[in-house]
Order: C-alpha cells, then structure tokens, then sequence
C-alpha cells in the first residue's frame, strides 16, 4: 500500500540502487563503476560548481570536449558528463580532487564573476526575511549588478513569484541575463536596462508589487517613484555602505508619513573551522621518545596524549584547535521601511495642511 500511495517510495530505492552499484550480483567494484541516475547526474550544457575549498569555488556550463584549468589540475568535462553530483572528481594527470556539486544560490554567489561588489548571505539572509520574501510574492530591484541577490530571491520566490530587476548600465545588464539564462531563472526573474531614479520602475504594475530593494549610490532618488507601484503595507529595503546615505534615505522615508516603522541594521557574520594541531618539533621528539618506551614496555603509560589501539601499538591522540575563518562579506547597513495605508497618508497629509494654515 506505501508504495502504491508514495510513488516516490518506488523511485527512490530504484535511484538509491543505479546510484549506488547494489543490484543483485554486483561487487563493490562494480558500484564504483555503475552509471548515475540521470536526474542525479550532470548533463552537456548544465550549470555545476567545483568546490575546491572555501575560497575555491569553480562555476562551470559543461561542455563535450572543453577542459576547466585551474590551481588544483586540468579537468576534462567528457570526464564530468554523466558523473553524480556530490562525488569526487580528478583531473587525468596529477593535481586534487574537486567535489562536483549541483548549483544553488550560496555556491552562485561564491563563485560567480564580480562586475561589481556584491551582497553576501550575511546580509541576503536577512533581507529576504524583511522582505518576507516567499513562493507566489512579486519583488522589484533595483541595481542588478553581478547578479547575486537575484538568484536569492529568485529561489525564495518560486514557484508563481516574480522578480522584476533593474540595471542602468546596461553592458552589465546584458551579462546578467546571460548569468541567469545558465543558472535556469529566466522563468522567474524579468531584466531590464533601465535607471529607476529618472525613469522609475518600467512594466511594473502600479501597487503591484510586494517589497522592493533597493543597492543603489542615491537610493532617496528612487523612493518617489516606488510610491506607484508598491502595494499598501509593503517594505522598502535599501543597501548602502555609508551612513550619509543612511540618513538622507531616512528622512526621504519620513517625508509626508508616507513610510513608518523606519529602522536600520547591520550583520556581520564571523566563521570558525576545527582543524587538527600539529605537535611543535619539541613536542614531537617527546612524543617519538614515549612511543618508543610503550614499545619496549606495553603497560607503561607516556602522558594523556599517547593511546593504545585494539593491536596494543600506541597512537597519539590529534589536538584540535578552533580558529576564525575569512568572513565574506560586504559590510553595510540595511535600511527598512514600510509603506503607510492610504487613511493614514490622507490624515498625516491634512494635519500638515492645517500646521501650514495656522
């Protein structure tokens, strides 16, 4: 009845099976051999990411005979078609194993080409939560750029959602959609060349639009024609590095109550690995000299770090040592507001006029 019930049920131990080399019969040797399912494994033409360390990260379109250089070896894409993400590859002659990955929005932003700064997870993370962003929601940018708050959004809006980006220049703008043509998001985001603080947001439809984003130098220019297509009771989040820009973005928020609820934060994230201690030269010479004491008497004992493994030889315990990785980020502030009912507007409007009179 399961697996009546559960197509998936059916499916998955099929692919677990084709994935894995555990047909009936077939010897682990064979398994390591065995074809990938194909909805597992990479194809001509597809989008995947190398992942060498944190800070060597390949975006790669396979294609049949092209060959990927880098710091780690030579990697012929004939030997990545039809291989299964998540497994290991190497290069023909020498160099390090690479994980071939399938693509997603954090490995996109870590790997794709910079034309401009970008905004890292640090900062995307909590925007999108400001924005509420979510599957069926439209959102306007503005201020493109190399594309790494697009896929973001387009990934949390999906499925029925819609991502309406702008880019003034429009050389960048160009590439960008070449960006998201590779990474599949066409159906989800809308590109177009155009400057929202002169010419405002074009095709949108007025009081349409969920929250907008703004990454902009003078993003202030930009509010009053946010003010058409913004639906009532949604937010406004702008992205800038300099806290001058911070406070004419606020006082253009402000103006008429047209906005409330005018807050600013910053996130910085800070990222630590474990790795294993290397013993100094002294530490070492100690350590050769209590390994070759337990050897000559089994039952003495060299210290908390010398153990003794199931065959009676010793073997020193790993010291791990916490250490603070590179933070990735682009440091700035995020500026928030939301968008006033019209009662509240016409009121806050009225009580100026009579402030004005009297």
């Amino acid at each position: 009845r399961l697996k009546h019930r559960f197509g998936w049920v059916r499916s998955l131990r099929f692919r677990s099976g084709v994935r894995l080399g555990m047909a009936e019969g077939a010897s682990v040797d064979e398994a390591k051999d065995a074809p990938a399912c194909a909805a597992d494994a990479a194809s001509d033409g597809d989008y995947v990411v190398l992942w060498g360390s944190y800070t060597q990260i390949f975006g790669v379109v396979l294609q049949t005979g092209a060959i990927t250089n880098n710091r780690f070896g030579n990697f012929h894409h004939d030997d990545l078609i039809g291989r299964s993400y998540g497994s290991k590859v190497r290069p023909r002659r020498g160099g390090q194993w690479l994980a071939l990955l399938r693509p997603n929005p954090e490995l996109v932003t870590q790997s794709l080409v910079h034309r401009t700064q970008i905004i890292y997870h640090a900062d995307i993370s909590l925007l999108l939560v400001l924005l509420d962003a979510q599957p069926g929601r439209v959102i306007c940018e503005a201020g493109t750029g190399s594309g790494s708050v697009s896929t973001s959004f387009a990934r949390a809006l999906r499925p029925g959602g819609k991502l309406f980006t702008f880019e003034f220049h429009q050389d960048r703008q160009r590439q960008a959609v070449a960006d998201f043509d590779r990474y599949g998001l066409l159906d989800t985001i809308v590109s177009q060349h155009g400057d929202v603080c002169k010419q405002g947001f074009a095709n949108v439809p007025d009081g349409g639009v969920d929250g907008i984003f703004l990454d902009l130098p003078m993003p202030w220019l930009a509010i009053p024609h946010a003010d058409k297509c913004l639906a009532h009771g949604g937010r406004i989040v702008s992205f800038s590095p300099c806290i001058e820009q911070i406070d004419k973005t606020a006082v253009e928020f402000r103006r008429d109550g047209r906005y409330y609820d005018v807050r600013m934060f910053e996130t910085l994230a800070g990222n630590w690995g474990v790795r294993a201690e290397a013993p100094a030269k002294k530490r070492r010479a100690v350590v050769s000299s209590a390994l070759a004491g337990n050897e000559a008497d089994p039952s003495s004992s060299a210290g908390s770090a010398i153990a003794v493994d199931g065959s009676g030889k010793p073997q020193e315990q790993p010291t791990w040592l916490s250490y603070q990785m590179q933070m990735r980020s682009h440091t700035g502030y995020l500026l928030v507001a939301t968008r006033s009912p019209a009662d509240e507007r016409l009121a806050s409007e009225s009580r100026g006029s009579r402030v004005s009179t009297c």
